[in-house]
């Protein structure tokens, strides 16, 4: 790390260490002026007319390879609508979830090797997190931080698809990955992408967590686990709902 580590440079002048999250803090401060910034939308959201926000530790950067995208552009929502606020209204857009207990582990395997298969952390959280060498260690150092003090690993995932003062979800399809590999699947086929590969692999490390440690982690992660419970609870009506009409279907049918 030289003195003029481009992570620490933005601490420096703008209170945060990723570029990203720059512009995001400026999206909320002035975001009519945020759309001067349009030329940066990802040319491949623009020639699909889709835009992937990228949740890390969900399959995100195999999604945005499929896509021709930029595979480390972690950026929120509400930083799309603001660059181009037409564009985002008019165009498809979706995220990955994933279980937060399963995207927890994801991330402290992450941490403990400072980095996954084609990503290394940040530079600063190398540093910050080197001392870790238990899951209550790596509790610890997150309690202890807001989320623009994290890398995006350890991020909640609500932190890139929501309105951050109302929670309102702001991307238009979510789907939940593992449960729904078929759904997404016929989605992004839709939009011209064939099949997913699996890039930047972690070595999961084997994770037994205590009741007090599930605790821990739903409080730091509690909008997560309410947004993938609404997630569920929706496909199941659907389901239901599916099963009355193919039900009535058939009736009629037998009619």
């Amino acid at each position: 790390m030289g003195p003029f580590d481009r992570y620490y440079v933005n601490r420096a002048l703008f209170g945060v260490y990723f570029e990203s999250d720059i512009y995001d803090r400026a999206c909320g401060a002035a975001p009519a002026a945020m759309r001067v910034f349009q030329w940066r939308m990802d040319p491949a959201f623009k020639a699909r007319k889709l835009i992937f926000v990228h949740v890390p530790r969900a399959a995100g950067m195999s999604v945005a390879q499929a896509l021709g995208a930029r595979l480390q552009s972690h950026y929120s929502m509400r930083y799309y609508r603001a660059v181009a606020p037409r564009f985002a209204a008019e165009a498809d857009s979706f995220a990955i979830l994933r279980d937060p207990f399963e995207r927890f582990a994801s991330a402290y395997a992450v941490v403990r090797a400072g980095g996954a298969e084609k990503v290394r952390l940040a530079s600063p959280f190398l540093r910050q997190t080197g001392h870790i060498r238990s899951i209550d260690d790596y509790l610890t150092w997150l309690e202890a931080r807001e989320p623009l003090q994290r890398d995006h690993v350890m991020r909640p995932q609500s932190w890139y698809i929501t309105d951050l003062a109302s929670g309102e979800v702001l991307v238009k399809r979510l789907f939940l990955l593992g449960a729904e590999t078929e759904a997404l699947a016929d989605y992004l086929r839709g939009h011209g992408v064939g099949p997913l590969g699996w890039i930047n692999r972690s070595e999961r490390l084997p994770l037994h967590l205590t009741s007090q440690q599930c605790l821990r982690v739903v409080k730091l992660y509690r909008q997560d686990f309410e947004l993938i419970g609404a997630l569920r609870a929706a496909r199941a009506r659907e389901a239901a709902a599916r099963r009355v009409d193919q039900a009535a279907a058939l009736k009629i049918a037998a009619e």
